[in-house]
C-alpha cells in the first residue's frame, strides 16, 4: 500500500509505480481534463476514456498491458467519475462558474505582482 502522502501528492510523471497504476494515473488525470467535453453524455466519456486509455498503453509501455487490463481500468476511471465525482454531477453551467471564478481570482494575484513589480521598477530608474 502507499503510503498516506499518496493522496497529497501531485503525480504529473508517475515514475516508479507499475504499469497499472501509472496507465491509471495518467489516464485520470487526462479524464478529469475530458469530462467538460461529455456533460451529459457519459457513453461518449467511456469510449473517450477507453480509446486514450488504450493509446496511452501503447506510447507508455514498451510491453503493453493486455487488452482487458486497459478496458477494466478505463471502466474503473469512468465509474467514478459518472457516480462519484462532482464535477459531473454538477453539470456544465456550476463547472463554468467555477472556472470563470478561479480564473478571475489568478488574474487578480497576478495583476497585484505585475503592478508591484512595474512600481518597483520605476522608483529604481528614478
Amino acid at each position: 500500500m502507499p503510503p498516506p502522502s499518496w493522496k497529497r501528492t501531485r503525480r504529473k510523471n508517475p515514475v516508479g509505480l507499475g504499469r497499472n497504476c501509472a496507465l491509471f494515473e495518467s489516464a485520470r488525470t487526462w479524464a478529469y481534463r475530458e469530462i467538460r467535453h461529455h456533460f451529459g453524455n457519459p457513453d461518449g466519456l467511456g469510449r473517450a476514456i477507453q480509446t486514450t486509455a488504450q493509446a496511452m498503453n501503447q506510447q507508455l509501455f514498451s510491453e503493453p498491458l493486455s487488452t482487458r487490463e486497459v478496458d477494466q481500468i478505463a471502466r474503473s476511471i469512468h465509474r467514478w467519475i459518472t457516480t462519484k465525482s462532482r464535477m459531473w454531477a454538477d453539470g456544465p453551467a456550476v463547472y463554468e462558474a467555477t472556472f470563470s471564478t478561479i480564473q478571475s481570482a489568478r488574474g487578480r494575484k497576478s495583476g497585484a505582482v505585475r503592478r508591484k513589480a512595474t512600481q518597483e521598477n520605476w522608483r529604481s530608474a528614478l
